[in-house]
């Protein structure tokens, strides 16, 4: 029903074409259609198309399934999701633009740190061209050249890997200084939190266990008695925040989306 019927065959390829220039032809007529829409009138288009999405997905899931755990809206769900993941690609097109287009303009007109813009978009365009060219090598669509293999190693291996365990080992850095400020003892809470810290980080590396042999036990008790139960109970209310904030951003009450 929500599938194309032998999409390899000619007349399955022209009813793919026509559905893909429909959508192209809808949408390039909303385009305009929306920028002479008032505000309140491109607010209540959001608002209607972002209730009954949400509606559809919530649907789909509390319906009662048959024996072969569907129901009649079970099939529509693959191509929503399909149609998600491209909506998804071009808020990412559109997001890479809007990158672009402001630090060329910040190198065009030579604004202040204009290099660092400079170094930005040569970054993006090499490995974008070196990123994309070894996954066509993967496919077998271009060849795998000595060049290709060796410039994405090196840019992907040798710099961006190390670049990112370079900049999460600086924030351990500011991680400590927070805990430092934590673990300042003003209060009774405040001294019962610097000792539960100091008995876990010591009895979790091998000098717990030769200052006292009961001291990995006891870090072992307080990160599975006390800890774990703590972390549970924060996660569920975080949970329960989330459902919260997904139940306004379906109805559009939250001020930001529209």
């Amino acid at each position: 029903m929500w599938q194309i019927q032998n999409p390899n065959t000619p007349t399955g390829q022209l009813i793919l074409w026509m559905i893909v220039l429909g959508a192209f032809i809808m949408i390039m007529g909303l385009v305009p259609l929306l920028h002479a829409l008032p505000p309140r009138g491109r607010r209540a288009i959001i608002v209607t198309i972002t209730f009954f999405t949400g509606l559809f997905f919530a649907t789909e899931f509390f319906l009662p399934v048959n024996k072969e755990q569907k129901n009649f809206l079970t099939d529509a769900i693959q191509p929503a999701q399909q149609a998600v993941q491209v909506i998804t690609a071009l808020a990412l097109g559109l997001g890479t633009y809007g990158l672009v287009r402001l630090h060329l303009r910040n190198v065009v007109q030579r604004r202040t740190q204009w290099g660092y813009s400079l170094v930005l978009l040569i970054s993006f365009v090499v490995m974008a061209t070196f990123s994309i060219a070894n996954t066509l090598s993967e496919q077998g669509l271009v060849e795998k050249t000595p060049l290709l293999e060796q410039g994405f190693k090196l840019l992907f291996d040798y710099t961006l890997v190390q670049l990112d365990a370079a900049m999460i080992s600086l924030i351990a850095f500011y991680i400590f200084s927070a805990a430092y400020r934590a673990f300042r003892i003003r209060s009774v809470e405040a001294g019962i939190l610097m000792f539960t810290a100091i008995v876990v980080m010591i009895g979790v590396v091998p000098l717990g266990a030769t200052i006292s042999p009961y001291l990995p036990g006891v870090a072992n008790w307080i990160l599975t008695s006390l800890n774990a139960p703590v972390q549970r109970a924060i996660e569920f209310g975080v949970g329960i925040g989330g459902l919260a904030m997904a139940i306004r951003l379906w109805l559009s009450l939250e001020r930001g989306v529209t």
